[in-house]
């Protein structure tokens, strides 16, 4: 198992606004993000920096012990991966909608979904990295999580955390298998010499889920 802890994350601002468009579906119509937005943005990123806590750890399983079969097919080896940017942001965000903060915690709320899938994406750069000589002949897929994929969030939640301690990285799985806390990401990766190398790619023009947070078209 390898443990990651106190990285550097990554914010951008394109990425923090369209979570925020997404936030407001009943936007028809594309529209210049005003001053005030932005600077708003700039200020609760460098507030946000502070609130930061991530962790991430990961490990490596025979993946023909894995389930469900389909998913982890013509593959050597597994790695299953958790990470966190830590409830303090949330939290955060939280009091400032309850103290009627309504737009920063709206703000901070996108910023801390934007932060938690940078975290993933750096703990996935860090996994190949790590891995570089022992899989330089193989291939290896983009991650892919619980709930995509037609991975069953519960199926997929259940075999992860039974499989790594996450209470190492102070992340827990509730009964409705919900990560706590909740920008947390979890998700695997397949390695072998016959991987299906469009696993874990969203393929956002023909989803049915208009509404998903990740969306990008």
């Amino acid at each position: 198992m390898r443990l990651y802890e106190g990285f550097r994350i990554k914010l951008y601002d394109n990425e923090i606004l369209r979570l925020l468009r997404n936030e407001n579906a009943s936007q028809k119509k594309y529209k210049e993000p005003s001053t005030e937005l932005l600077y708003e943005i700039s200020e609760l990123k460098d507030f946000a920096v502070e609130l930061l806590n991530p962790r991430g750890m990961y490990d490596t399983f025979k993946s023909s012990k894995l389930t469900p079969k389909f998913l982890f097919k013509n593959t050597d080896k597994t790695i299953l991966c958790i990470c966190t940017i830590g409830k303090d942001m949330e939290e955060e965000s939280s009091r400032l909608l309850n103290k009627g903060e309504l737009a920063k915690g709206v703000i901070l709320d996108a910023i801390a979904s934007h932060a938690a899938e940078e975290a993933a994406v750096w703990m996935y750069r860090a996994i190949i990295r790590d891995l570089s000589e022992e899989i330089k002949d193989l291939e290896f897929t983009n991650r892919f999580s619980p709930g995509y994929c037609q991975w069953l969030l519960e199926e997929g939640q259940k075999l992860i955390f039974d499989r790594l301690p996450s209470n190492i990285i102070r992340v827990k799985l509730s009964k409705t298998m919900m990560m706590r806390p909740r920008k947390s990401v979890s998700f695997a990766v397949n390695i072998g010499k016959e991987v299906d190398r469009e696993l874990g790619l969203k393929e956002c023009p023909t989803c049915d889920l208009l509404d998903c947070s990740f969306r990008r078209d």
